[in-house]
């Protein structure tokens, strides 16, 4: 899942490399009734959140603010769990069987936003309170919100033959919004949008050869800009956008189910499934050229279906599928480390403006220039511009209309973000 974070790093000196540990990589993690979790989700400062498989007791969603040690239960009873998303607002919302609820108080009570009868298995927000939905139900296409997840309205309805459904959803680095569908009686297929869903343009993928269905369990996007794909059945797969070409990285017949990077050439992939043996973690240090299985700790060595790899703020990674797994040392890009240390606003002043606003965030990661970013509420872009990394830019205002604008300023590896109002 894609968050936009807003946040101070500080510097820590140190070179670690995965395959420079000396002991297991993994550790296994006893959650509360631990063979009835189905998902997760990470908040930005690093509270974890797992949805429970919920046709027994108790369902619904567990919290933990430690680093997994301790969990509270949020309530949802009975309900099975089937996807988790943690708006950049700190509304949680989650998808059911038969719908989707929603807390605004941190989890402690819920209330139903969507009723159709339908499973919702994916969700992802934006900064900009949308957040986009489907799953295994009637409707067969994407839902969307534009307020953090209150109402919902159909934008897309997908064109393939059979019961097409969505399957997983990123955002591209210019802030598009790209989904994947797998398929009961045919084949899948990959769709993105550049107005925030209100059209949605279909995306060849490779030409997965036969007896395989085209069926797209996985995407995500480089650090530098290449879109990832994990197909069921036929392997994980890269397409680069400048020479229009998709090129295969891990072909055995395995489905890739998550991918995260760390950096620009740490890649950790989990495995679905893997018909001719137990399945994991598969891992790069070169982008993607080359993988090697990495399960030592995870099941004694021999691996499990992973769906979900997020990178916590202390820069552990965290696996969850048919077990619940955490690396044991933190994994960095193997350069001079950024770590998440508190979270702050980047600040603006005035704001409101109406002429000019002196945008400020914090210029101590050593980058010589930054891209300055600013969006208004629909997502559309009306200031892009690489500037130096002063720590400061004043922006004026030149004839752009009023209302809530969104800033971020972009460096090789983060994100920093605010919001302004500009008025007349």
């Amino acid at each position: 899942m894609i968050k936009i974070q807003s946040i101070i790093f500080t510097v820590i000196a140190g070179i670690l490399s995965v395959c420079g540990f000396s002991q297991d990589f993994w550790e296994g993690i006893t959650i509360p009734d631990s063979l009835q979790y189905r998902c997760m989700d990470m908040s930005t400062n690093g509270d974890i959140y797992l949805g429970m498989w919920g046709f027994t007791y108790p369902g619904g969603v567990y919290r933990s603010i430690d680093n997994a040690q301790t969990w509270q239960y949020l309530g949802l009873d009975e309900k099975p769990i089937y996807a988790l998303e943690v708006c950049s607002n700190g509304d949680i919302i989650a998808g059911v069987y038969n719908g989707i609820y929603k807390s605004n108080n941190g989890g402690f009570t819920w209330y139903q936003v969507y009723f159709p009868v339908g499973n919702i298995t994916t969700l992802l927000s934006l900064s900009n309170g949308y957040v986009f939905a489907g799953g295994v139900d009637n409707l067969h296409g994407i839902i969307r919100s534009k307020d953090f997840g209150d109402t919902w309205d159909t934008v897309h309805v997908f064109t393939n033959s059979g019961e097409e459904n969505l399957e997983t959803m990123t955002v591209s680095p210019e802030g598009h919004v790209w989904a994947g569908t797998d398929n009961f009686f045919g084949n899948g297929s990959i769709w993105y949008t550049i107005d925030l869903g209100d059209t949605w343009i279909n995306f060849e993928p490779p030409d997965i050869p036969a007896p395989y269905w085209t069926l797209v369990y996985s995407l995500a996007f480089h650090p530098q800009g290449d879109l990832f794909a994990g197909f069921f059945g036929w392997g994980l797969y890269r397409y680069n956008f400048t020479n229009q070409q998709w090129t295969p990285l891990y072909y055995p017949v395995v489905t890739p189910d998550a991918i995260l990077f760390v950096g620009n050439n740490k890649v950790f992939v989990g495995l679905f499934y893997q018909p001719n043996g137990f399945d994991g973690i598969i891992y790069s240090e070169d982008g993607g050229q080359n993988f090697e299985p990495l399960n030592s700790g995870m099941n004694g060595g021999n691996g499990t279906s992973i769906g979900f790899l997020f990178r916590h703020p202390n820069n552990l990674i965290y696996a969850e599928g048919l077990g619940f797994y955490r690396s044991i040392e933190p994994v960095t890009t193997g350069m001079k480390e950024q770590t998440l240390t508190q979270v702050l606003q980047t600040i603006n002043y005035p704001n409101p403006f109406s002429n000019k606003t002196l945008i400020q965030w914090n210029n101590s990661t050593g980058d010589e220039y930054v891209k300055l970013m600013i969006t208004d509420a629909t997502g559309k872009t009306i200031f892009n511009k690489e500037i130096e990394n002063t720590g400061k830019y004043i922006f004026q205002n030149k004839q752009f209309i009023t209302g809530v604008l969104y800033f971020s300023i972009v460096n090789n590896d983060h994100i920093y973000s605010g919001k302004m109002v500009l008025i007349k």
